[in-house]
C-alpha cells in the first residue's frame, strides 16, 4: 500500500497552486497547437512570477 500524505490545513502558495495548474494542463498530452504552447508560456510565466515573488518575501 502507497502511504497518503494527510491533506494540508496550511493554504498552498501561490507557487504551488500554478504548479498544479501546469501539472494539469500538460497531463496526458502528446502534440501542442501554437495556442495551446503560448497557454503553458503564459501558465510557465505565472509559476515563475509566483517562485520570485516568494522568494522576495523570503529575503
Amino acid at each position: 500500500m502507497v502511504p497518503t500524505n494527510p491533506p494540508s490545513t496550511s493554504p498552498r502558495s501561490p507557487a504551488a497552486l500554478a504548479n498544479e495548474a501546469i501539472q494539469a494542463y500538460v497531463a496526458g498530452r502528446r502534440s501542442w497547437s501554437p495556442a495551446e504552447l503560448r497557454e503553458l508560456e503564459r501558465l510557465r510565466a505565472a509559476w515563475w512570477q509566483a517562485i520570485r515573488e516568494e522568494v522576495v518575501k523570503a529575503a
